[in-house]
């Protein structure tokens, strides 16, 4: 009986441990993004003719948002993003403001940052379960996770909110530290998104089993 009691109490807390877990190849400041018009491929070095060489710097302000600089010192790209990464030779820009992911490309002689469909960031994040804001009913929604498991949610801003120094609560610390829209629901309960405990344009999400 012992021994099954400590099989049991090992599945569950293996159960409690399992998340999906996010390593970013991020660009911080000041580090630079590689380019290659030919391969078409972003990275983080790079010593071919055709590579382009961009350098992150960030705006001034509370805003915080990157800019992308040629080595003459031009601006190559302002985007509404304030985390980029490096996936699978793509450059994804997170604007944690109003909760969405872009892609920056080279068209035409020229970086642009453009909206990346659901499909594609759904690949970037396998295993989590991507939540649209206009699925949201009176601001309110309800989520089911598993009993004693752990589960990852992005939250897609589909709808002409802002979410601009919103906050979680009662555990922000639920919130992945570069992607505001990915949390991990830890356990049942109530969790508000809001600015600062504003009620008029909160979020409440219902976390069940």
């Amino acid at each position: 009986m012992c021994k099954r009691l400590i099989i049991l109490f090992s599945i569950i807390f293996l159960g409690m441990q399992m998340t999906q877990a996010y390593e970013f190849d991020s660009i911080k400041e000041n580090e630079q993004a590689v380019y290659s018009t030919q391969t078409k491929i972003w990275n983080k070095g790079g010593m071919t003719d055709d590579r382009i060489v961009l350098t992150k710097k960030m705006s001034p302000g509370s805003g915080g948002y990157s800019e992308y600089y040629y080595s003459d010192g031009k601006i190559a790209v302002p985007l509404t993003s304030n985390f980029e990464f490096i996936f699978n030779g793509r450059l994804i820009a997170v604007n944690n403001a109003d909760l969405e992911i872009n892609e920056i490309v080279y068209e035409n002689g020229a970086f642009s940052e453009k909206s990346l469909p659901v499909e594609e960031i759904q690949k970037i994040f396998p295993d989590t379960e991507i939540i649209k804001i206009s699925q949201f009913q009176n601001g309110k929604i309800t989520i089911k996770k598993g009993w004693f498991k752990e589960k990852t949610v992005l939250l897609l801003n589909d709808t002409d909110l802002t979410f601009y120094k919103y906050s979680y609560r009662p555990n922000n610390d639920i919130k992945n530290p570069y992607i505001t829209g990915l949390i991990t629901l830890k356990k049942r309960g109530k969790i508000t998104f809001s600015h600062y405990g504003d009620k008029e344009d909160m979020l409440t999400i219902y976390v069940k089993n």
